[in-house]
């Protein structure tokens, strides 16, 4: 190997290792609203710093990266503006998202990913003494931020799954595990007549319940608080249960599935909402979200088309097709065997 291309697999590494500078930045950027506030007009860096009441020298280490990452650009007046990119991060996009992933809480548990490998236990317990919704039952601001970044998700996919799948003619649909409620209040919108229901623990429902207050359909959606591993609500034309099977390992995910198919009126459907592995390792977004998934969950985990199948069957369902959504999700539409 010449020693031009020793450097340059030096250079690939190191580049990747600033992965976590790089997230860090962005994260904080969300943290202070720097989208938010370049959205109204560009900022010299004295405005930008006394607008954020950071100091301007420390600022401008941070926004020296977000100009290198393609985020924010100088103009022709010397002043820092949003680009497309960093546009995502203002509110009702990403950027709680971003908040998410740099927040202390989800961050820290990262550091134990070695011992993650080595344990039954996942490294968010291992850091924080107990279990990830567990934890956010317990911790009413951490709990907010989890499911708005959450719920960015579904702002993206909510389009894409009403575009997927014909919803005409359901009358009754619950969102298991729907978070706050977002792809149910587009349901409501569209279809008046249909019955909605969002099913989730009840500490998540009480927040739900605050964003229907000021939504204008959002008095329309039942919101019922309970555990999905023990029953969900019952005579349903679809269950839609979007980012919530990879959080569970097997024999919990095949629980939460068959009460669903359980539930189902005839002709139903259960429409869940995942992410699926490549084969053979091929590079997208997913094998980064499994990692995640083992951190936060220990046995909650990504899985490929044959798994969801042999998931699906032992629930007592069969994979009728797969359609793609947004970014990585994939739309998996499944009805009883």
């Amino acid at each position: 190997m010449s020693a031009k291309g020793g450097n340059d697999h030096e250079h690939r590494l190191l580049e990747l290792l600033s992965g976590k500078w790089i997230a860090a930045a962005i994260a904080t950027a969300a943290e202070l609203g720097l989208a938010d506030l370049l959205s109204e007009r560009p900022l010299e860096l004295e405005e930008l710093a006394q607008a954020l009441r950071c100091e301007s020298g420390a600022l401008l280490r941070l926004v020296r990266v977000l100009v290198g990452e393609g985020l924010i650009e100088l103009d022709e007046q010397g002043r820092f503006a949003l680009t497309p990119t960093g546009a995502q991060l203002q509110q009702g996009k990403l950027r709680d998202l971003a908040r998410f992933v740099g927040a202390p809480f989800a961050w820290s548990p990262w550091s134990s990913l070695s011992a993650a490998l080595r344990s039954d236990t996942a490294a968010f317990e291992a850091a924080h003494g107990a279990s990830l919704f567990d934890y956010l039952d317990d911790h009413a601001d951490e709990a907010r931020l989890y499911h708005s970044a959450i719920d960015a998700f579904t702002r993206r996919e909510a389009q894409a799954l009403i575009a997927a799948f014909d919803f005409s003619q359901v009358e009754t649909v619950v969102d298991v595990g729907g978070g706050l409620g977002t792809l149910l209040i587009e349901l409501a919108t569209r279809w008046p007549a249909m019955r909605c229901i969002l099913y989730d623990r009840p500490s998540v429902i009480a927040q739900a319940r605050e964003g229907f207050a000021k939504a204008p359909f959002g008095h329309r959606i039942e919101a019922i608080g309970g555990d999905f591993f023990a029953r969900v609500p019952e005579a349903a034309d679809a269950y839609v249960v979007k980012h919530v099977v990879h959080n569970w390992g097997d024999e919990q995910a095949i629980t939460l599935l068959r009460n669903c198919a359980a539930g189902l009126r005839p002709g139903g459907h259960v429409l869940i909402v995942e992410s699926i592995l490549l084969p053979d390792h091929r590079r997208d977004g997913t094998p980064l979200l499994d990692l995640e998934m083992l951190v936060l969950c220990g046995t909650g985990r990504e899985r490929s088309k044959p798994e969801f199948r042999t998931l699906l069957r032992r629930a007592g369902l069969k994979l009728v097709s797969t359609r793609d959504l947004a970014g990585m999700a994939r739309l998996l539409i499944a009805a009883p065997l």
